[in-house]
This record gives structure tokens, C-alpha cells and sequence, in this order.
């Protein structure tokens, strides 16, 4: 029996030749140095597949937006949850304080703004910038936070905008304490030989014990963060020093990396109200957050 070809002659001629130069082209290119095969992948990048790389980009952009979406649209129902099972709380709360004749509680004023990362130069990036579209200039050092815990502080602020540093920065204090109040501490960034960065709970009495696992929230101290903000979980006892006090490794609630709308606490608006209430000096030079204006020492130190 006779099989027929496909394609003339001709055609499967051309494309012997066709594989055979890219044969001998794929060879030449490999024996090439590594500074000129960059160079003609730059040209190549730039000239032939520059259509197809702008397509994969807008298309890695819309699978982006719409993750985003979905994700805001799980949070709004969250929120929405969480409206309804605070209401009841809040009318508790009100009418308790009129039986203790006690003032209304001040609801805490947030202002939302962009959080966008600066430009890393040792590899890790501490700093941000935050940008609202409210023009409210908070007055600072004040608390960046987002709706899972605490990112940072604002440091410095011109009209809309600020810079300020990550949990990350080594200058970072903040003051902590257990959700039912027992035990309280000052927090900062840590840093072990190998691994990610976490956090250090530093000076904890040798009689305190802390489970794995435990929350920290921002103790309210200071006047840079409010109260009650989700810090970290405790992880294990680091180090203990002769019997007098230990430390513990806390894994951080929020990393920076997983940031992109932060809340800057409004502390101007609460002391203004009632100076004689939670007066603090924000004039103090040092950078320090935490209430001592001390940074304890840690393993490394």
C-alpha cells in the first residue's frame, strides 16, 4: 500500500532548513558569553515578545484586581457581621456606664489612607508612605494599624501624606499586654541568625509564664497606639536571664509585606477633647514608643 506525503516537497524542505538553522543558531547562542546572551535577550524581550509580555501583564493585572475584589467583598460581609454582634455589645456598654455614672466612651478616630512600601536598599524595606485622600494631617508619632493588627508608626506628615516606619525598623518600641491585662511588656523587632524577622516580648518577670500561642494587643501606653490592637502570638521562651526575667519570640499578626491600606490612629482628636484625660508629651525628641523611652536588650544585644 502507498502512503501519500503531506505538504509539497518543497514545504518540508523549508522546514528542514528552517530547524536545522535554529539548531545551529541555539548552539552559537550557547557558546556565547553570559554578558551577550543577556544583551539579546533584552532585544529579543523588547522587539518580538514585547506584544505577548504587555498582554501577560494585563491579564496578571486583572487576576489581581479580581482577587482583590473578592477579598474586599469577604471583608465588607465580615464587617457587616461583626456591626450587627457589636450593636447589643454597644447598648450594654452605654447603659452599664450610666449605672456606674460614668461619661460616654469616646469612640477611638481612625483616617484611612495607602500604605506603599519604600524603596528597600540592604534588602529589607522599613520604611513606607502613606497617603490619604482626607487631608487630615494626624499629629505624630501616631499608630498605623489595619483591620488584622498592628503594621506601624507614622513618624513625620505634610498635608495628606507621611512617611513612616514598619514594626520591622530596629528603633521600633511598642507597649504590650496580654488580652485580660495580667501581664504587660515592651515589644520590638527581632531578628535570629537565620530566619524571617519576628518580634522579642523582652523583660517578662521570671514568674510570669506565657503559653504558646497567647495574643498580644497594644497596651494604650504612651499615646502612639491605642488599646486593644492585635500585636502578635507567642511562639516560645527565647532566652532567661539567672532566674530573674525571660523573654519570649512573638510571631507578628501583620507582616508589611501584606499591607496595602493601613488606619492611622487620630490621637489629637482625643486628647484635644480632654486634655486632663491620657495627656502625653508628644514633644519628647526620642524615638522610642514604648512608655520607659528605654530599648531593652536582647539575646543579640
Amino acid at each position: 500500500m502507498r502512503y501519500l506525503t503531506v505538504g509539497r516537497p518543497e514545504s518540508q524542505r523549508r522546514d528542514l532548513l528552517i530547524a536545522v538553522g535554529l539548531a545551529f543558531l541555539s548552539l552559537f547562542i550557547a557558546g556565547m558569553s553570559p554578558d551577550s546572551r543577556l544583551a539579546i535577550t533584552r532585544v529579543v524581550r523588547s522587539t518580538v515578545l514585547a506584544p505577548f509580555l504587555g498582554a501577560h501583564r494585563v491579564f496578571a493585572r486583572s487576576a489581581e484586581l479580581s482577587d482583590l475584589v473578592a477579598q474586599l467583598e469577604m471583608e465588607r460581609e465580615r464587617l457587616a457581621v461583626e456591626v450587627l454582634q457589636s450593636a447589643n455589645l454597644e447598648l450594654e456598654n452605654r447603659q452599664l456606664r450610666i449605672i456606674a455614672g460614668l461619661p460616654d466612651r469616646r469612640a477611638a478616630d481612625f483616617a484611612v489612607g495607602e500604605i506603599t512600601a519604600g524603596a528597600p536598599e540592604t534588602g529589607v524595606s522599613h520604611t513606607f508612605l502613606f497617603r490619604t485622600r482626607s487631608g487630615i494631617e494626624p499629629l505624630t508619632p501616631a499608630g498605623i494599624s489595619t483591620p488584622q493588627g498592628l503594621l506601624g508608626v507614622l513618624r513625620t506628615t505634610d498635608g495628606g501624606s507621611g512617611l513612616g516606619e514598619f514594626w520591622t525598623h530596629p528603633d521600633f518600641r511598642v507597649g504590650v499586654r496580654t488580652p485580660d491585662g495580667s501581664t504587660t511588656g515592651i515589644l520590638r523587632a527581632y531578628s535570629p541568625e537565620a530566619g524571617e524577622t519576628l518580634m522579642l516580648l523582652d523583660g517578662i518577670p521570671f514568674q510570669t509564664n506565657l503559653a504558646a500561642g497567647t495574643l498580644l494587643e497594644t497596651s494604650g501606653e504612651g499615646g502612639v497606639h491605642p488599646p486593644g490592637v492585635p500585636v502578635g502570638h507567642v511562639v516560645r521562651e527565647e532566652d532567661s536571664r539567672s532566674g530573674w526575667s525571660h523573654s519570649y519570640l512573638v510571631a507578628p499578626v501583620v507582616r508589611p509585606g501584606q499591607a496595602r491600606i493601613g488606619l492611622v490612629w487620630l490621637v489629637r482628636s482625643l486628647l484635644e477633647s480632654d486634655p486632663g484625660e491620657g495627656t502625653v508629651d508628644r514633644d519628647d525628641p526620642a524615638r522610642d514608643d514604648s512608655p520607659t523611652g528605654t530599648a531593652p536588650a536582647g539575646p543579640g544585644d
